[in-house]
């Protein structure tokens, strides 16, 4: 039979809506992963954390610390998820403060060196594992109770940086290429307040956990929430993924854990200050944008989530916008891959200077800041929305 003279072309404006709803699919499912990747490593990092205390001894403290920067691979990828209040920080903040907040004043939590430590020295919660006396259990509702008290965002008692000082300790030595925390295993055993220190140490490994998961479910199929973000229409869908996107990468990766640590050349900016591992925390905040760019996630277990990407919805609209944001983010990815392979942010910093753009932290600061920009101009593009990508 032959096909009728009615028949011709797709209209236009019905590919890109199909597209875009592919779009906002394959970010659910991307999301989905890197979260449930996360969980994966979280959960070993716990195991580890249990034999650690239950027999502390050097390799087993070793084997905490290389379980907790594992985790960190998977966790990374997934901050561009934020500032939109989906389930990692919905209208309170929570779970995201309960997670991964920083910086923080670790005299809150246990010893530090004298001259060191914002708390005060009157305040009877400061010292939590030292301080029977204000708290002679440590529970998981007494640690989250205490994070954040008094509205000081320094004020962290859980999470994974409070997981990395127990494991690290202070870092109080100059920026130097083999320096991290100098804890030893023996705060474990023979330390003063040994047992409690391992105990805080296994709660909010328990509670990151708890935390995790409780993102990890409602982005599943049958979760609270997905089934309402896929079901809302794909523009708005679109402008919450761009928020998110655009606000990581230029106020609070250039921003925030960036140019702030530059600006202060302070070791206590960065964002893991403790193990020094911001060089890798950098890179990983910056690719979890880029997979969102390119609408792809290569799992922990070597497989590769992929499917119709940012940069596939706007060159049907503006291929001039596409062309250019791929240009910026292939160029965020050559610098901070730069900045992960140099190692040791605290090294890095020391001799730039905030308003010079030729050395490699804050060259990286412009083009994410640019990245930022270009995303909010795909929003307005692509949704017609304006998003602010500053923080």
């Amino acid at each position: 039979m032959a096909c009728s003279d009615n028949e011709g072309p797709i209209n236009p404006t019905a590919a890109i809506d199909i597209k875009k709803k592919e779009f906002v699919e394959n970010y659910a499912s991307i999301v989905l992963a890197s979260y449930e990747d996360a969980m994966t490593k979280v959960n070993e990092l716990k195991t580890a954390v249990d034999i650690f205390v239950t027999t502390p001894n050097e390799n087993n403290f070793q084997a905490a610390k290389d379980a907790w920067l594992a985790s960190r691979e998977p966790y990374g990828q997934t901050e561009a998820y934020r500032f939109y209040d989906g389930p990692i920080d919905g209208a309170d903040g929570e779970p995201e403060g309960y997670i991964n907040a920083w910086p923080l004043d670790e005299a809150l939590i246990d010893y530090v060196s004298d001259g060191t430590g914002g708390q005060d020295l009157s305040d009877v919660r400061q010292n939590i594992i030292n301080n029977e006396s204000e708290y002679p259990t440590l529970t998981k509702n007494t640690l989250k109770d205490i994070s954040g008290y008094s509205d000081n965002e320094s004020n962290v008692t859980i999470g994974f940086h409070a997981i990395e000082f127990l494991l690290w300790g202070q870092d109080n030595t100059a920026p130097s290429a083999k320096m991290t925390g100098q804890r030893a295993f023996t705060d474990y055993t023979t330390a003063t307040n040994s047992i409690r220190r391992g105990a805080y140490l296994k709660v909010v490994t328990a509670l990151l956990v708890d935390d995790l998961k409780s993102v990890v479910d409602q982005w599943k199929p049958s979760g609270a929430y997905r089934p309402l973000f896929l079901a809302q229409t794909a523009d708005i869908s679109i402008n919450m993924i761009l928020i998110g996107a655009a606000k990581l990468s230029k106020g609070e990766l250039a921003g925030e854990r960036m140019a702030v640590a530059v600006e202060n050349q302070a070791q206590e900016d960065e964002h893991s200050c403790f193990s020094d591992n911001t060089n890798r925390d950098v890179f990983l905040n910056a690719q979890s944008i880029h997979n969102i760019i390119n609408g792809t996630y290569k799992r922990i277990d070597g497989t590769t989530i992929f499917g119709t990407s940012l940069i596939t919805v706007l060159q049907l609209i503006n291929a001039t916008e596409a062309t250019s944001l791929t240009t910026i983010s292939l160029e965020v990815m050559t610098k901070v891959t730069i900045i992960s392979n140099a190692q040791y942010f605290d090294n890095q910093i020391m001799g730039e200077t905030i308003d010079n753009f030729n050395n490699p932290v804050m060259s990286a600061v412009l083009t994410l800041r640019q990245q930022g920009d270009a995303l909010a101009q795909a929003g307005k593009t692509i949704t017609g929305t304006t998003i602010d990508p500053s923080v």
